[in-house]
């Protein structure tokens, strides 16, 4: 792993632009309170707060939530949650040395005559059409957590690409353009700055393959720690089981069966840690918050086989090109970087980068969770932007954008451009785009040129914290990422010079 992280450092001139802009991108949007991301933020409160696994205190704040005798809990995977430990507990404890208030909500009634009373009704007695207004310590505490949780894991899922692309394609700036595109031109984006479990499972998977393509395999520390990485994909994700084995398959093909039973045991501490928070919730380390799902629509969705059903093609066809969920159709640069791998198929590997095994893996892992995504009975996800059970596979589909980029040049940067500038107006918006409608021109566009936003608690970014509207708001955005370029740039200028003289 030494040699791993010397290389890291060896790529600072290009990684250090790069992550700069990725980190003040991912500290730019300041998403709304939603159940998902309430869910996961109200186990870390419990666990911080209580010491308990029951989310009681704050399980109004969501409907995502399973019940068990007389007690609620998150109904997701832990691992965004538990990843969120350190962050909230330095947050808490800030606020009880200095008096602040802790995260909180009221309900604002549709009565007129009830809210000009000031009467706020108890969350349990919420009446339709009566809103949930959030404190300001709730969203700061979501802000926080997301920021050291996921936005942190997405920047370690960045280096794993760039030091990936570089090994196919032996140059620093192509290496940075397929990082920069995978970060700012896909769904990544948008979770990377919501404090979802997909966007880490799928940061999670990246680092494991960097470390098994690219880490030295004589030290037991490289597999022990592509281990401990697929337990936390699986943690934050209960699906990325599969691909996990996939790459501990792979790892068994690249370095031999030694290395991937390391793997395996890298892997142990955090399925036990997994099993340990079963038991303690649920009463059984095989049991999860889907068996004991709270609202009754979730509950009859979930009662046979957890939802999953046989694939539909019909709803294959609108994951990937519908203007619903579509992947394509939200990032069109995708579609490229499928191309590249069904081409990186056809062609020879070397010791350094073995095309055909890496291409195929990739292949695998996006096909898996399209079939599972298509036969689920929630297949849009919901509230969300694209396909969100699609998202751990994603880091691994951009791959494929190093080929791309290298035999349609042109068509893959005007894609990228075109992708970018839709995901950065559909994260300005949020991840959580309404179950009705186009989510690009019927819901992000119209809030990317609204004039007051924030009430509520919805999506914000700090160019409008400053007071500028509308698309100037991200406009201070916009110029980090010029200087970013421009720092990448003169990095290629004077590799070139360089390679001339």
């Amino acid at each position: 792993m030494r040699r791993l992280w010397q290389a890291i450092a060896g790529e600072a001139p290009a990684l250090g632009p790069l992550l700069i802009a990725f980190a003040v991108t991912f500290a730019y949007f300041i998403g709304p309170p939603a159940w998902n991301q309430n869910a996961r933020l109200a186990l870390t409160r419990a666990l911080v707060e209580e010491r308990t696994t029951a989310i009681d205190l704050a399980h109004h704040s969501t409907g995502d939530k399973s019940y068990r005798d007389g007690h609620f809990y998150c109904d997701k995977a832990p691992g965004t949650s538990l990843l969120a430990l350190p962050s909230y507990a330095a947050l808490h404890g800030l606020r009880q040395l200095t008096g602040g208030e802790p995260p909180g909500m009221r309900v604002i009634p549709l009565d007129r005559e009830e809210a000009a009373a000031g009467r706020t009704p108890d969350p349990s007695d919420r009446k339709p059409g009566d809103r949930i207004r959030y404190n300001q310590a709730h969203r700061l505490a979501l802000y926080v957590t997301r920021l050291c949780s996921v936005s942190l894991v997405a920047l370690a899922g960045l280096v794993a690409l760039y030091l990936l692309a570089l090994r196919q394609l032996g140059d620093r700036r192509g290496a940075a353009l397929v990082t920069a595109i995978y970060g700012l031109a896909t769904p990544a984006l948008a979770y990377s700055v919501a404090l979802y479990g997909h966007q880490l499972c799928a940061d999670f998977l990246l680092i494991a393959l960097a470390i098994v393509v690219l880490a030295p395999a004589d030290r037991r520390a490289a597999p022990l720690w592509m281990g401990a990485c697929l337990g936390w994909a699986v943690l934050c994700e209960y699906p990325a089981a599969v691909p996990a084995g996939l790459l501990v398959g792979y790892a068994a093909l690249a370095r031999g069966w030694r290395y991937a039973a390391w793997v395996i045991v890298g892997g142990l501490p955090w399925a036990a840690l997994l099993g340990l928070y079963h038991y303690a919730a649920f009463g059984d380390p095989l049991k999860t918050g889907y068996d004991f799902v709270y609202l009754p629509e979730f509950a009859e969705g979930m009662r046979v086989r957890y939802g999953i059903h046989a694939p539909d093609p019909r709803v294959l066809l609108e994951l990937l090109f519908g203007s619903y969920r579509g992947l394509f159709y939200l990032a069109p640069a995708l579609l490229l970087a499928a191309w590249g791998l069904a081409v990186e198929l056809a062609r020879a590997g070397d010791a350094s980068w073995p095309r055909r095994q890496i291409s195929a893996l990739a292949l695998a892992v996006l096909g898996y969770y399209l079939l599972v995504n298509s036969g689920y009975y929630m297949w849009d996800g919901g509230a969300s932007l694209g396909p969100r059970h699609c998202v751990p596979a994603l880091g691994l589909l951009a791959l494929g954008l190093a080929p791309a980029l290298r035999l349609a040049p042109r068509l893959s940067l005007a894609l990228a451009a075109l992708s970018a500038l839709q995901m950065i107006v559909a994260t300005s918006a949020a991840p959580e785009a309404p179950r009705f409608g186009d989510p690009l021109y019927s819901y992000a566009w119209p809030r990317l040129f609204a004039g007051a936003v924030g009430n509520y608690g919805e999506a914000t970014n700090l160019g409008r914290l400053l007071g500028l509207p509308g698309p100037l708001s991200l406009a201070p955005l916009l110029a980090v990422w010029a200087w970013a370029a421009a720092q990448l740039a003169r990095l290629g200028r004077s590799s070139d010079d360089a390679a001339q003289r």
